[in-house]
């Protein structure tokens, strides 16, 4: 986003926000209607070839977003988003307008504020990230709170990690327990495993289909040589490993599917079925306006809003204004704020944490920069 195209916006828009003391409260009601694909029995073991005791479990591939956000985190590539952006910024700065380079200069140093945030451990590191990108790629990367992900009850991970989404979508995907019972090294090899689903016979996709597939996609590629199947494991005795297997998404249709264990003439079967359930919720939510406060003129800044929720989800927010559900308006919440100065780039963070949106007069929530960063006596 260009702000030499916006500015005149924005700054009528601030303009008249300060001058109004308060909005009318909205509500509105969300319709949640979509099919939950589950397999019985949830999971299946036996002693496969040799003494190899296997466990399969068909799992849901978005389940797989949390542990692909936290390998790459822990890796330094969770990052890796941020820096190419902020790598992109510096390169352009040259031939930018000065307000282009205020503008900017306060995106980096928004970020590196954040950082800061996270290394004191005051802002999840999660939140931290949706943060970031939000001042980095403008109002499409942030939410209002009608959103089904951000109505979920569970947190929501990036799937920019997860190699079993290709394409947008996501592949059907096993989650395989080996755990050698002997005393001798065993094999297992990935053309000894397939999935039949009907009549329809499907083999997991070995590391050349990332490899194609996910070209420019290198932490997904990393991701699929931790855990995907390799073309042969070598267990030593003892040992446990998990690892994954992925084919094509599967026929909803097909109610019978089986794995398969094939070594020379013996053969282990893992028999599911698949039950399709059609889930339908409605949530009331009301909308909650955010004001930051001890920041001085807010004609003069940028703000950018975080919540998150107890035990729950967290986003950045697209504007000034949130929905909240009946259920969240009674669980704790936080808010963290991002302002930035529009000339001079300065920084400036605030938090407001362990509040209750019923608990808020006339549905405004007040975030003071003070309360963050006075000084300590």
């Amino acid at each position: 986003m260009k702000p030499t195209q916006f500015f005149s916006l924005l700054l009528i828009t601030f303009f008249f926000a300060s001058c109004t003391p308060s909005r009318k409260i909205s509500k509105k009601t969300i319709n949640q209607d979509y099919h939950n694909l589950t397999f019985l029995p949830e999971q299946i073991q036996k002693l496969g070839l040799g003494k190899v005791e296997v466990t399969i479990t068909p799992i849901d591939a978005a389940s797989l977003d949390q542990e692909t956000s936290e390998a790459a985190n822990r890796d330094g590539g969770y990052e890796k988003e941020i820096v190419t952006g902020i790598e992109k910024i510096k390169s352009e700065s040259e031939s930018q307008s000065k307000a282009e380079k205020a503008y900017y200069n306060g995106v980096i140093n928004g970020i590196e504020a954040i950082n800061k945030l996270v290394q004191q451990n005051i802002i999840p590191s999660n939140t931290a990230y949706q943060l970031k990108l939000r001042i980095l790629n403008g109002e499409d990367s942030g939410r209002n709170g009608t959103e089904l992900t951000s109505l979920s009850d569970s947190e929501n991970f990036s799937n920019y990690y997860n190699p079993y989404k290709i394409n947008e979508n996501y592949l059907s995907v096993f989650k395989i327990t080996f755990e050698n019972k002997g005393n001798e090294i065993e094999k297992i090899g990935l053309k000894e495993l397939q999935v039949v689903s009907g009549e329809e016979l499907l083999y997991p996709l070995g590391m050349e289909y990332f490899e194609s597939n996910l070209k420019q996609e290198t932490e997904k590629i990393k991701n699929a040589y931790r855990m995907n199947m390799p073309q042969e494991l070598v267990l030593t005795p003892s040992q446990r490993i998990t690892k994954f297997i992925a084919i094509p998404a599967i026929n909803r249709k097909n109610e019978n599917i089986q794995v398969q264990i094939i070594k020379g003439k013996e053969i282990v079967n893992f028999d599911f079925k698949i039950k399709e359930k059609r889930i339908r919720k409605d949530y009331l939510v009301e909308s909650y306006d955010i004001f930051p406060s001890g920041f001085g003129d807010v004609n003069t800044q940028y703000f950018y809003y975080a919540v998150t929720y107890q035990d729950g989800v967290s986003f950045a927010t697209s504007g000034d204004r949130i929905f909240v559900s009946e259920e969240k308006k009674k669980i704790p919440a936080s808010i963290y704020v991002v302002s930035i100065n529009r000339t001079s780039s300065r920084a400036r963070t605030a938090k407001k944490v362990n509040f209750k949106f019923n608990e808020q007069e006339k549905n405004k929530v007040t975030v003071e920069y003070e309360s963050m960063n006075k000084k300590k006596k």
